[in-house]
C-alpha cells in the first residue's frame, strides 16, 4: 500500500510542474505524457527531479522528439563500482611512480647529471609537478562544469603508462547520471580547454624561461631521439616525418600534457570528446566511438601506450552517456564544441609521440691510462673515436664520472652513417689534488644508446731518490726495432719495493727485459711483472723494445706512497 502511495505522490508532484497524463503505472514506475512539452524546460525538470529523489525515485525523458517522462524507483544494489576509491588510489600512486620514472630517465639522459638527489628533486619540480598540475587543471574544469550544473563531482581515474609518457592522463569516473546535454558538453569541453592551455603554458615557459638545449647545440643528450610533430604542424608545413628535438624537462612535461589531452578529445565513450559528441550528436555517438576504437587500436600497433587508454575507455563504456533530460537539443553555437574537440585532436595528437630509435655506434679510446706528476694542473687530453653504425646521423654528447670539467673539440661533431669522427676531450685536472690512482668512466650518449669506457689517471710525486739513467724524468728518443736501454736506480738507504708501470696507447705492442725476464705486452696502464725489491745504489737494467712508432711512451717506477720516477720514450 505504501508503494502505491509513493508513486501517487510522485505523480502529484509531477502534476504541480507539468501538464501531464499518465500510462503504465505500477508500484515502482510510471510514464508521464506531456501535454505541453514547451513548458517542460530544464530548470523545471531539475526541480521536479530534486523533489522525487527525496522519495527514492528518479526520472528521465525521451529524446528531443519525445513527449514522455519516465519515472522509476531507484535501485540500491550492493554491487560495487569497478573503480572503487581504493582502486583509484592505487592507480594514482602507480601514476606517480610511472611519471617519475619517465621524467627521471629523460632527465638523466638529457643532462648527464650524476647526482641522484639533484635528479630526484629536479624531476619532481619540473616534470612530476607540472604533469599532475595539468591533470589537476583538467579536473578543475570538470569540477566547475559539475557544480554549475548542480551535479556531484567524483574523483577521476588516472591511467599510468609504464612504457611511454608516464601517464595517459585522467578519465571521468561519474556514478551520477548527467542531468542534461549541457552538463555533458561542459564536463567534456572545460577539461580539454584547460588541459590544452596549461600544457601549452608549461611548454612555453620551458622554452623561453629555463636554460635549454636545442638542436643548435652540440651537447644534447636525450632518451628520446625524435618527438613527433602534432598533426596540425604536419598539415601546415607538409612535414610528416618526426622532428629531432631535445626539449628541457619542463617543456617536455607540457608537450606530454598536450598529447594526452589530444587523445582525450577522441569521440569515444566517456572520454572528453565522447561526452561532447554524445551531447550534440547522440544518434551518431556509437558510430563515432567504434571509429575511434579502430583508429586507436591501429595506433596501438605502432605505439603500445595507446592500447592502455583504449582498454580503460572500453571498460567505462563504448556508448557515451545519455542525460536524464534530453527533450531539447543544444543551440547551433554549441556545435562549435565539436570543432574545438577536433582541433584539440589535430593540434596535439601525435600518432607516435616519442621515437626511441637506438642509434648504434662504437667508441674507441686511444689510451686508457694517463700520468700527472708533482700535482701539475696541466690539461690531459682524451682521444676518442666514435663510429656510427646506424642508418641516421648522430650528434654525441659526453659525461665523465666522477665529475671533472672538460671541453670537447671536434672537426665533425655530427657523425654520418658508416663514418668515424674523432673527439678530443681536454680535462681540467685541477680537481685532482691527491696522489694515487683515480678511476673514471666516460659515457658517450646518442639517443637511447649509451656506451661507457673506463680510464685511469695516475698522479705521482717526482722523487729525488728514484731515477732512470740518473734523470727524473728521463727523456729518450729511439727508433722502432732498436732497443732503448735505461737504468733504474734507488739511491736512498736500505731497500724498497718498486712497482713498474707502462703507459702507452691501447694498441701499442712492446717487450721489456727486466731482471733476466723478457715480458711482452699490449696496451696502456700495464703493471710490468710483479713488484721487485731495489737495493740502495744497485742499478737495475731495463731494455725497452717496440717495432711501432710511438710518442710519449711512459715508464713509471713507483713506491707505495706514490713517489716515483718517469722515463718518457719516443720512437720515430
Amino acid at each position: 500500500m505504501k508503494q502505491n502511495n509513493d508513486i501517487e505522490q510522485v505523480i502529484s508532484i509531477a502534476s504541480s510542474y507539468f501538464a501531464i497524463s499518465t500510462e503504465d503505472i505500477s508500484d515502482d514506475s510510471a510514464v508521464l505524457i506531456l501535454k505541453d512539452r514547451e513548458k517542460a524546460d530544464l530548470e523545471t525538470f531539475r526541480k521536479f527531479l530534486t523533489k522525487i529523489e527525496k522519495l527514492g525515485f528518479t526520472a528521465f525523458t525521451g529524446n528531443e522528439y519525445s513527449y514522455r517522462i519516465y519515472v522509476s524507483r531507484k535501485s540500491y544494489g550492493s554491487k560495487k563500482s569497478l573503480f572503487s576509491k581504493r582502486i583509484k588510489l592505487v592507480l594514482f600512486l602507480l601514476s606517480i611512480i610511472t611519471v617519475f620514472y619517465a621524467g627521471y630517465s629523460y632527465q638523466v639522459s638529457f643532462t648527464g647529471e650524476t647526482s641522484v638527489v639533484y635528479n630526484i628533486s629536479y624531476v619532481f619540480v619540473f616534470f612530476v609537478s607540472p604533469i599532475f598540475s595539468i591533470i589537476l587543471f583538467r579536473e578543475v574544469g570538470r569540477y566547475i562544469a559539475f557544480k554549475t550544473e548542480g551535479m556531484h563531482y567524483s574523483l577521476p581515474i588516472l591511467i599510468p603508462d609504464p612504457i611511454g609518457l608516464g601517464t595517459m592522463g585522467s578519465i571521468i569516473s561519474q556514478s551520477q547520471p548527467f542531468l542534461s546535454k549541457r552538463s555533458m558538453l561542459k564536463s567534456g569541453l572545460y577539461p580539454l580547454i584547460l588541459g590544452f592551455s596549461f600544457s601549452t603554458l608549461f611548454l612555453i615557459i620551458g622554452l623561453f624561461l629555463i636554460p635549454s638545449s636545442s638542436h643548435l647545440l652540440i651537447p644534447v643528450n636525450s632518451p628520446v631521439t625524435k618527438l613527433s610533430l602534432p598533426i596540425i604542424f604536419s598539415l601546415i608545413f607538409f612535414r610528416f616525418t618526426p622532428e629531432t628535438v631535445a626539449l628541457n624537462l619542463l617543456s617536455y612535461a607540457g608537450w606530454v600534457g598536450i598529447v594526452i589531452n589530444a587523445f582525450n578529445a577522441f569521440p569515444l565513450g566517456y572520454l572528453d570528446g565522447g561526452l561532447i559528441f554524445s551531447s550534440l550528436e547522440p544518434d551518431y555517438s556509437k558510430i563515432a566511438s567504434y571509429v575511434s576504437i579502430i583508429v586507436i587500436a591501429g595506433l596501438s600497433f605502432i605505439y603500445p601506450s595507446w592500447f592502455i587508454i583504449l582498454v580503460f575507455a572500453i571498460v567505462l563504456g563504448i556508448q557515451g552517456p545519455t542525460p536524464l533530460y534530453a527533450l531539447k537539443s543544444l543551440s547551433r553555437k554549441s556545435r562549435l564544441a565539436i570543432v574545438l574537440s577536433v582541433f584539440f585532436v589535430v593540434a596535439g595528437m601525435a600518432p607516435i609521440p616519442v621515437h626511441i630509435v637506438p642509434t648504434n655506434f662504437d667508441m674507441h679510446m686511444n689510451q686508457n691510462t694517463y700520468l700527472l706528476t708533482n700535482g701539475s694542473r696541466e690539461n690531459l687530453t682524451l682521444n676518442i673515436s666514435l663510429t656510427d653504425s646506424s642508418s641516421s646521423i648522430i650528434v654525441p654528447a659526453f659525461n665523465i664520472n666522477p665529475a671533472i670539467p672538460f671541453t670537447v673539440f671536434s672537426n665533425s661533431p655530427s657523425i654520418y652513417p658508416g663514418k668515424t669522427s674523432s673527439f678530443l676531450l681536454a680535462l681540467s685536472t685541477y680537481s685532482i689534488n691527491t696522489t694515487g690512482i683515480h678511476n673514471y668512466s666516460i659515457s658517450a650518449y646518442s639517443g637511447t644508446s649509451v656506451i661507457k669506457c673506463t680510464f685511469m689517471i695516475m698522479e705521482i710525486n717526482s722523487s729525488t731518490d728514484l731515477s732512470f739513467s740518473n734523470s727524473n724524468p728521463l727523456i729518450r728518443n729511439g727508433k722502432p726495432g732498436t732497443p732503448v736501454n735505461v737504468t733504474f736506480l734507488y739511491s736512498s738507504i736500505g731497500e724498497e719495493n718498486i712497482t713498474l708501470y707502462s703507459i702507452a696507447p691501447n694498441t701499442f705492442n712492446y717487450t721489456i727485459k727486466l731482471e733476466n725476464l723478457t715480458l711482452a705486452y699490449t696496451g696502456s696502464g700495464e703493471i710490468l711483472s710483479r713488484s721487485f725489491s731495489a737495493n740502495s745504489g744497485v742499478p737495475i737494467y731495463i731494455s725497452l723494445l717496440s717495432y711501432e712508432k710511438v710518442k710519449d711512451w711512459e715508464i713509471v717506477a713507483m713506491v707505495h706512497n706514490f713517489d716515483g720516477a718517469v722515463a718518457i720514450v719516443t720512437l720515430t
